[in-house]
């Protein structure tokens, strides 16, 4: 009997001394977070202030009328004879995917002929010489070197004119 007491007593000792170790030191850092910014209000911007909407009378009286039918082109159609693209030659493979999306591989050369080897995003790989088309934009090669394909892509302008710009595909 005298045994059980004592492993009672200690056990007593083990759980309150264990339980005065419950704290966890912390009940200052507690105190400061809460009382840290108690006198302190947050500042708030003032709103902005509104502006009146003002209104505007158009009277053009004494300007160009912008539906003249002078002013009026149909779209497509050159006055000038300048460049426009052959919409009934038939189209090359090249031709499916823009130019930025396409790759320059490599060349190929055989005597005076020279290839750009070009790959394009679906990853078949195609041969391009001079002449040929590539592009969603009409693309002409003209010129193949080691480094790069030059070529002439017709675009409209915002008139719907036809204009040249010259472009090109670097090796990577």
């Amino acid at each position: 009997m005298k045994r059980r007491t004592f492993y009672r007593l200690g056990l007593i000792l083990i759980v309150l001394s264990i339980a005065g170790c419950g704290s966890d030191h912390l009940d200052d850092l507690r105190g400061f977070v809460r009382d840290a910014h108690k006198d302190k209000k947050p500042r708030i911007e003032p709103l902005p202030e509104v502006k009146t909407y003002e209104s505007f009378a158009y009277s053009a009286e004494d300007g160009i009328d912008p539906f003249a039918s002078f002013n009026l082109k149909p779209r497509g159609t050159s006055t000038a004879g300048g460049p426009s693209p052959d919409l009934h030659r038939r189209r090359e493979p090249l031709e499916d995917y823009p130019l930025d999306s396409l790759k320059m591989v490599g060349t190929l050369s055989r005597g005076n002929e020279n290839w750009a080897v070009i790959q394009a995003p679906d990853g078949t790989v195609h041969r391009a010489q001079v002449g040929n088309h590539m592009g969603q934009n009409f693309g002409k090669v003209l010129k193949i070197n080691e480094e790069k394909v030059e070529l002439v892509e017709l675009i409209q302008d915002p008139l719907g004119e036809w204009i040249e710009r010259k472009a090109s595909i670097s090796i990577e």
